[in-house]
C-alpha cells in the first residue's frame, strides 16, 4: 500500500485532527490509493471498560478516518449524513491500531466510505458511511473558520 503523509492541518480545533486542540486525539493520515490510513494507540483514559476503548471514541476514530479519506481521494470536505457501525471485536487500549478510510463511490454531491479498524492485522470495527458535499460557505460557516482558510487547506491537503 503506497502512503504519503498529508500535509495539511485542520484549520479549527477538531476533537479528531487538531494538532492545536490539546485534548483530543490529534490523528495525522496518509494517503492510499483508496483513500488514507492513520495509526493510534488510544491512551486508557479513552476506555470504557478497563483496558477496552470506549465505543464512542472508536465510532470517532472511524468517523474522522472516512472525513480525511474524502480529503485524500477527492479533495473535498463533506458532511457525515449516516454511519452504520459494527463492533466486531473488542478495541484494546495502549495497543497500536491501524485505521484505515476507503472511498468506494462518489459523485458531485455524496460519497460512500467504509472505514475499518485492525490491530495486529484483526479486523475489530468497521463502519459503512454516507457523505454529503455542501458549499464549501457552508462549511465554513459551520465550522467557523474562513472559507479562504478552507480553500487553502484542501490545497496544502492536494500536495
Amino acid at each position: 500500500m503506497t502512503r504519503h503523509q498529508i500535509q495539511a492541518h485542520w484549520p479549527g480545533s477538531c476533537f479528531g485532527c487538531s494538532s492545536g486542540n490539546p485534548h483530543g486525539l490529534q490523528l495525522r493520515f496518509s494517503r492510499t490509493l483508496e483513500g488514507c490510513t492513520t495509526t493510534h494507540t488510544v491512551p486508557e483514559h479513552h476506555c470504557g471498560f478497563d483496558g477496552l476503548t470506549h465505543g464512542g471514541i472508536i465510532a470517532t476514530l472511524l468517523d474522522e478516518v472516512a472525513a480525511w479519506a474524502i480529503i485524500a481521494r477527492l479533495n473535498r470536505l463533506g458532511l457525515t449524513r449516516e454511519m452504520t457501525t459494527r463492533y466486531l471485536m473488542p478495541v484494546p487500549t495502549n495497543r497500536e491500531l491501524v485505521v484505515t478510510g476507503t472511498v468506494l463511490t462518489h459523485d458531485n454531491r455524496s460519497a460512500t466510505v467504509r472505514a475499518t479498524i485492525h490491530s495486529d492485522g484483526v479486523l475489530l470495527a468497521e463502519a459503512d458511511s454516507s457523505w454529503s458535499f455542501p458549499r464549501l460557505s457552508r462549511i465554513a460557516n459551520l465550522a467557523n473558520v474562513p472559507e479562504e482558510r478552507l480553500r487553502q487547506f484542501l490545497d496544502e491537503a492536494a500536495g
